[in-house]
């Protein structure tokens, strides 16, 4: 016994579990693994190697790799993306605090400059009056 109950509702068009199995499986292949295996079996049809087996199973190997490169490049890159755009947002901070600093040295400069002008003022005014 397979395991799978016979009596199992099949989808509507298929005569038996075994095609059900058969487009499941199909479907699965065609998402995960359709695109690569065509184009390995193409170069190995263009290239006629002497072991077409172990020249699908290395292809497929570097295949994988360069997936899991792209894949890891573009986290990085990503993550890159991130951390720039924190940079761009600290260095923008940076300069408004800085201009804050300067208008603010700047309001200094013109309260000392009002303070001397005041004591200087006052000083006139004691020095006239004794």
């Amino acid at each position: 016994s397979s395991g799978i109950n016979a009596e199992w509702p099949l989808r509507p068009g298929y005569t038996n579990l075994f095609e059900v199995m058969s487009v499941v499986e199909s479907d699965y292949l065609k998402r995960w693994i359709g695109s690569p295996i065509t184009d390995a079996l193409t170069e190995v049809a263009l290239k006629r190697p002497t072991d077409p087996i172990e020249y699908i199973a290395l292809w497929l190997l570097k295949y994988k790799e360069d997936q899991t490169k792209k894949t890891g490049d573009e986290a990085n890159a990503a993550r890159l993306a991130v951390e720039k755009k924190r940079l761009d947002e600290q260095e923008k901070k940076k300069a408004e605090l800085e201009e804050e600093q300067q208008k603010i040295a700047q309001e200094n400069a013109a309260k000392k400059a009002e303070i001397a002008e005041a004591l200087a003022q006052q000083a006139k005014v004691a020095e006239a009056t004794s």
